[in-house]
């Protein structure tokens, strides 16, 4: 719908999460908790164990880095804050609906493949460095375990179909397909576009890594370009929206983790 309010207001601002699938304030980089060693970069793991790397913030503890962090936000929010001079001007608007994810029609290096049901994948259950899993299960991994898989599948044994469309990830937990005791992941998921003057926001209920994100930004700005908006748009994502989908990556961070 659209809306044009007799609202002044000079300033709003606020804290928001945008594309943070792959963001840490554990900024130390991952490192071997017995040797201090660097992790490997694929797996994350310390000589086939996950669950010995993890990275450290810049504090002494987490209590301390939370601290540092803040403080660091604060401090950047300051600066952008005081040097800001652009100011927003024009229609306020909005457009959400409700997409089905987990059937659409898509080209892929030019045939049509389909998206299906969300699941969760072996390397799910290992974590990431800021907080590693057990069991020894380690990312990058798209073999799969065979005693794992087994009682993951209990809960819903995925199809042909389904494995082959999540391919190269090994299927864990067929969570689009589980409902016991409520639907684990959703299918259905709202999709929102804000406009406030030449700023527009888009609501996606996910955490995007940050190379997705820009592709996602730059898909909107073109499409808005190309349908006359004006040139001097700026387009940010706004996350965790409305509902929670998990993770959002490329292609390629697909195919390696």
């Amino acid at each position: 719908g659209d809306t044009s309010p007799s609202l002044h207001v000079e300033e709003i601002a606020a804290f928001g999460q945008s594309n943070e699938g792959d963001v840490s304030p554990n900024i130390l980089g991952p490192r071997c908790s017995d040797t201090g060693k660097q992790c490997d970069a694929i797996s994350s793991t310390c000589n086939g164990q996950n669950e010995k790397c993890y990275s450290p913030g810049p504090g002494k503890d987490m209590f301390d880095s939370t601290r540092i962090i803040g403080e660091r936000q604060y401090m950047k929010a300051k600066e952008l804050y005081k040097d800001a001079k652009t100011p927003i001007s024009g229609d306020i608007q909005f457009r959400h609906s409700f997409v089905d994810y987990s059937n659409i029609t898509v080209t892929v290096n030019g045939s049509k493949k389909h998206t299906c049901s969300p699941a969760m994948g072996d390397s799910f259950a290992a974590g990431t460095i800021d907080g590693t899993g057990a069991f020894n299960f380690r990312q990058n991994d798209t073999t799969g375990n065979e005693f794992w898989d087994f009682v993951g599948h209990i809960l819903h044994n995925p199809t042909k179909e389904q494995k082959e469309c999540h391919h190269p990830k090994p299927i864990l937990l067929d969570t689009g397909s589980i409902d016991i005791p409520y639907p684990w992941q959703p299918k259905i998921i709202p999709i929102q576009l804000l406009r406030v003057g030449q700023l527009v926001i888009i609501a996606v209920p996910g955490e995007f890594t940050t190379m997705s994100g820009r592709f996602l930004r730059d898909a909107v700005q073109k499409k808005l370009t190309d349908n006359g908006f004006t040139k001097d748009a700026v387009v940010v994502i706004a996350g965790l929206a409305n509902t929670y989908s998990d993770y959002i990556t490329t292609y390629h961070e697909y195919q390696v983790y």
